[in-house]
């Protein structure tokens, strides 16, 4: 069945339920090397359905919910049979609301999925050609592209196709001994269009700097963070700004009196952080394909379309991500959640290594990893900092002084920004496996909490 016959079929199968079905297939090409050598590589194609029920109950709306492969029709009935079965024990849904009204279909709705292969890695591999023989380097890294083609289509009329193409290069070299480690990441919609040729001088120039060791003690640092690890901070604030959690006081957008921080200022600097789904480069969908409620969603809104929002615009949060039923708690305008993702600061310019010499002193971090939520009444976070941490002297990196466990809130360090450069687009690296669409300044931040020395390299 093609993804279209899956979702007539779908919906005919709920009956007099309201429900959404949406199909999503996704084809995948990967290129692995680990040494300086190839390793692996793969090209994977997968299509999942996954089925939303709302049977009416005593009281209201049930909400049910189930995704699998799915081949055949009586597969397709038995996949909805568990949505509604779930639905029908879960009792009437908080979040229950009016259906979003049907509006025309994709102008594409009938076109097939759109897919990939292993030629869309040729750039890579031309790349990985040029470099994999340097004697003085062992290169590590990974390079994929994929494109999800999604189907979704509701009880209420609604017929909606996206498709979604992602592309992801990371490149990681170490010393002879692997003393020393350096990182680049690039991410993209085509690894054709993505400036692939300046990874291995960064990389190299990370391992130069890195010959030099320069002491320096854990504590409270001015940091640099790179657009990377701005960006790993600031999508964990704001997954985690979910209206409902902030309107039931789980959250560090929530008001210790009780309601929400919206309005309040939370930078001195004129920060601002938006998503848009037709950001160029950055493009998502422009609807809500939620099939499940979460936090940040509600099964009740798919279909529900998507627009440009401003989360924090001038240093004060302008918003939360809700649902209508969020929303609502908190006595806010519904804002779903975009899947992208754009900061910076007004009036503030240049590359990282321009915000490196205006900083003065201070440390460079270019990425991190095994970041871990600690407290979620203030959003503190923990996590290593890695490849590379260099020392700034008078503008100049003098040095690398070593990893360190870092313990930080990214909503308070927003409050300690002293300088930023110019947004550009960039992979965030702890969660390049989940996002990858993101342009994010290089920010300078003071007091930043490094805690422990690390012993990662």
């Amino acid at each position: 069945m093609t993804p279209q016959e899956l979702v007539e079929r779908g919906l005919a199968l709920l009956g007099s339920d309201r429900g959404t079905i949406r199909v999503e297939q996704v084809t995948s090409a990967n290129l692995r090397w680990a040494n300086s050598s190839l390793t692996t590589n793969g090209l994977m194609e997968g299509q999942q359905v996954h089925v939303a029920v709302h049977p009416t109950l005593d009281g209201g709306l049930g909400a049910g919910s189930a995704g699998a492969v799915v081949g055949t029709v009586d597969e397709l009935a038995g996949l909805v049979e568990r949505a509604r079965s779930a639905a029908l024990g879960s009792g009437p849904a908080p979040d229950a609301a009016d259906p979003i009204p049907a509006r025309p279909a994709s102008p594409d709705w009938d076109d097939p999925p759109v897919g990939t292969d292993p030629g869309a890695l040729a750039a890579v591999s031309a790349l990985l050609g040029e470099v994999l023989g340097d004697p003085s380097i062992s290169y590590y890294g990974y390079a994929e592209h994929s494109v999800a083609t999604t189907y979704l289509g509701t009880t209420a009329g609604l017929r909606l196709r996206h498709v979604q193409p992602a592309a992801r290069f990371e490149l990681c070299g170490k010393s002879a001994g692997r003393t020393r480690s350096a990182w680049a990441g690039r991410a993209g919609r085509d690894l054709a269009a993505v400036d692939l040729a300046s990874a291995p001088d960064e990389v190299r120039r990370g391992l130069e700097a890195q010959a030099h060791r320069v002491e320096v003690g854990p504590g409270r640092q001015r940091v640099v963070l790179s657009p990377s690890a701005a960006a790993d901070l600031l999508i964990y604030l704001l997954w985690s700004a979910g209206a409902r959690d902030a309107a039931e006081g789980r959250s560090a957008f929530a008001r210790p009196e009780g309601g929400v921080r919206v309005g309040e200022r939370l930078s001195g600097e004129p920060f601002w952080l938006r998503s848009d789904p037709v950001a160029l480069g950055l493009e998502c969908p422009d609807h809500v394909q939620d099939t499940a409620s979460s936090a940040l969603g509600s099964a009740f809104d798919a279909g529900m379309p998507l627009a440009a929002t401003d989360w924090i615009a001038e240093g004060h949060l302008r918003a939360l991500v809700g649902s209508r039923h969020a929303a609502s708690l908190a006595g806010l305008p519904p804002t779903p959640f975009v899947d992208n993702l754009l900061a910076g600061v007004a009036g503030r310019s240049g590359s990282l290594d321009d915000l490196a010499t205006r900083v003065g002193d201070g440390l460079l971090v270019t990425c991190l990893w095994y970041i871990r939520e600690v407290d979620a009444t203030s959003l503190l976070l923990t996590g290593l900092t890695r490849d590379g941490v260099y020392v700034v002297r008078d503008g100049t990196i003098v040095g690398t002084c070593g990893n360190f466990r870092f313990n930080e809130s990214p909503v308070a360090m927003l409050d300690r920004i002293v300088d930023a450069g110019d947004p550009v687009p960039c992979l965030p690296r702890e969660w390049a496996d989940w996002f990858t669409r993101a342009e994010v300044a290089p920010l300078a931040i003071d007091g930043f909490n490094l805690s422990t020395p690390s012993e990662a390299v």
